[in-house]
């Protein structure tokens, strides 16, 4: 009786270790959001908020984000018509912490930089690479 609750209890939790293990190999979502920014211009613009689906981080960072931030440029150059600007991304698996990162940086570029921002709203959506 007190090898079986053992073993019960070895299984459950080998059992929810795979588990974990498992939906961790999947990827777990990702948010991220862009910010597109000029030195000759006053407006900085900002992506919303996205989530990314089923990402798999590696060391930390996010794989591919450099196409992210190419997509975000060549959507403000021909889209857009901004040729020449700098395109950035901040990503973080925590929405919490992406939002307040993304605070900050309004924030200083509002009140340092005397910046004015704009979002992109539904005409840009960043797509898996």
């Amino acid at each position: 009786n007190w090898v079986m609750k053992k073993f019960y209890i070895f299984l459950f939790v080998s059992l929810m270790v795979s588990l974990t293990i498992s939906a961790k190999k999947d990827g777990d979502a990702v948010y991220l959001f862009g910010v597109s920014y000029s030195y000759s211009d006053s407006i900085v613009y900002f992506t919303e908020i996205q989530k990314l689906d089923a990402v798999v981080m590696e060391n930390g960072f996010l794989p591919y984000r450099q196409y992210y931030a190419y997509e975000l440029k060549d959507h403000m150059n021909f889209e857009e018509n901004m040729p020449g600007r700098i395109s950035m991304i901040y990503f973080d698996e925590k929405l919490n912490k992406l939002e307040k990162k993304e605070q900050k940086i309004k924030k200083h570029l509002m009140e340092k930089e005397n910046k004015i921002i704009r979002y992109l709203g539904d005409k840009f959506k960043f797509v898996k690479p």
